[in-house]
């Protein structure tokens, strides 16, 4: 069990794009696209003339090009009806529509043509012009109507941002929550606590409740509470209310001197967990619920259990949860190379914990459009307040 506990772990982390994705092979990615564009001079020419007959057709207001229905960037009417915007827009759309037609036509292997994909891809979202005051027209009209107040909310949003938020543009406006009040409200008590995590069990609200109790295994990288957000969204308080037993373990934070834990010892800190149920309970079974990497921890629990023939697991629910995965699996699955492997667990060893923050980054740049540039525009630009949102808080 000792390989595959190990081999489970590192696609717990590996496939992260923190973890996986190194700068090394982002700039790799862009010198093999530049280098295969420029050993074919004729077809970067074809594609320049593609590109110019385009522009051509803006310019005399004969172009048919135009967003894609579900590109939310381009809804206001100005794009459509302002000859200026329309025309800065088009011009945006053919270049967008160049690179990918010039990406697909470059004679690389799929990897490789993957990865050209996905850099070309996040070079162009940036380039958006509703990424920019001048270039979005909502932002403009927003400015006049609030006789530049929103600009002045736009600075001061990403001047917290600076200090605040390293630098990373809000996603969630986190001032309307308070632990204990609107999140995390259900009444629970801790009943175990040791160096990696504390056991909550939550008090029941029925008056009779199932004999075989739940314990929830959540992610190492969430806190625990996701499980207990405001009260109508409450996974805990769903449960106390149809008289299931709730247990949830709340796995510490770990530290430098933490960083030596792995899947085994994750494993046997579930599995210390389920016995405390037990003895608590007095149930000869305990159910186990678990998401994300948790389910993976819960798939290894399992395992181990049934290796060892211990019948105390009882129903096993995975959520969200990817046991065997692939580097095609997530976005930036192409990018990920065995040497940026290697070279991202060494910076990970080197520090002794990947940090949150690092990791919020990293998955932010996954999906620039919706995940940095929508909120850039609407922090910043229109100088309003993120959402007020349990599950991002």
């Amino acid at each position: 069990m000792t390989k595959l506990q190990d081999e489970a772990a590192q696609h717990t982390s590996a496939l992260g794009p923190l973890v996986g994705l190194t700068r090394e092979d982002i700039f790799g990615a862009v010198a093999v696209m530049l280098r295969e564009s420029a050993s074919d001079p004729q077809r970067m020419m074809k594609h320049g003339q593609a590109l110019g007959m385009d522009m051509v057709r803006i310019m005399t207001g004969k172009s048919e090009i135009a967003p894609d229905s579900r590109d939310k960037r381009f809804q206001d009417p100005a794009w459509q009806f302002n000859p200026f915007m329309r025309a800065g827009m088009q011009y945006y759309l053919a270049v967008q529509k160049g690179a990918r037609q010039w990406i697909e036509e470059l004679e690389l292997d799929e990897l490789e043509k993957d990865r050209a994909r996905f850099v070309s891809n996040m070079i162009v979202d940036a380039l958006a012009p509703t990424n920019t005051l001048a270039g979005n027209p909502s932002a403009q009209k927003m400015a006049i109507t609030s006789g530049g107040l929103s600009l002045m909310k736009g600075l001061r949003n990403a001047y917290d941002d600076m200090v605040h938020n390293k630098g990373m543009v809000s996603q969630v406006d986190k001032k309307p929550f308070k632990l204990g009040e609107n999140v995390a409200t259900s009444a629970g008590s801790v009943v175990l606590r040791t160096e990696m995590m504390e056991l909550i069990q939550y008090a029941p609200s029925t008056d009779e409740v199932f004999a075989v109790p739940q314990l929830t295994i959540p992610p190492q990288i969430n806190k625990m509470y996701i499980n207990d957000l405001s009260p109508e969204k409450s996974v805990v308080k769903y449960q106390v209310d149809h008289g299931i037993q709730t247990f949830v373990i709340s796995w510490k934070n770990p530290t430098r001197e933490q960083g030596s834990w792995d899947m085994a010892d994750y494993v046997g800190s579930c599995r210390e967990a389920m016995e405390a149920v037990a003895k608590i309970t007095g149930s000869k079974k305990v159910n186990v619920s678990a998401g994300c990497s948790g389910g993976q921890t819960a798939a290894m629990l399992a395992s181990k259990m049934a290796a060892d023939e211990d019948s105390l697991l009882g129903a096993l629910t995975l959520m969200v949860c990817v046991l065997h995965p692939k580097q095609n699996d997530i976005e930036a699955g192409p990018l990920i190379s065995s040497n940026g492997l290697q070279l991202a667990r060494r910076r990970a060893e080197q520090k002794g914990v990947i940090k949150g923050d690092d990791l919020a980054r990293g998955f932010a740049w996954l999906r620039p459009n919706d995940l940095i540039w929508n909120y850039v525009i609407n922090n910043y630009l229109l100088g309003q307040d993120p959402p007020a949102f349990d599950v991002l808080f």
